[in-house]
């Protein structure tokens, strides 16, 4: 019986998920650009929580962007009491994060956003791939702040 509810909790938690994956069909510069216009729509009487998701997103990529390697930057509780109330409650809020190229993951038993860092030495063109990528969300949430 309890496997039967351990398995129930399993297939809603990835019903929930691909529901989320499903959010975002454009990946990339256009996806995230698509994300938060979904975001300025959900929030257009609301400024200042539209202000607070995207300069909490534009804080994360900006030290995501400035140091790489560690993974403190690159791994989001998805659950976490700060994400949630700045970005992750907002429509397109936790969006973004998957059209930047973030994946769902469990880290040490925790439900994550996580950008997985490709191996410099082994994959330089994937490394630089995805770092671009990283600064290309950073220059389009620099430009929607300031609209």
């Amino acid at each position: 019986r309890r496997l039967a509810e351990e398995q129930h909790l399993l297939d809603e938690e990835r019903a929930a998920d691909q529901e989320l994956l499903d959010q975002v069909p454009v990946l990339g510069e256009q996806g995230v650009r698509d994300q938060i216009v979904r975001m300025r729509a959900a929030l257009e009487d609301d400024r200042p929580a539209l202000d607070m998701a995207l300069g909490s997103l534009y804080t994360l990529f900006e030290q995501i962007v400035s140091k790489p390697e560690e993974v403190k930057y690159r791994r989001v509780r998805r659950d976490h009491p700060q994400f949630v109330a700045d970005v992750g409650r907002h429509i397109g809020g936790r969006e973004v994060l998957i059209a930047a190229g973030f994946k769902l993951e469990k880290l040490d038993g925790k439900p994550c956003f996580f950008s997985k860092e490709p191996h410099i030495e082994s994959d330089m063109d994937g490394w630089s791939d995805w770092y671009d990528s990283l600064k290309k969300t950073l220059a389009v949430l620099e430009e929607e702040m300031i609209k």
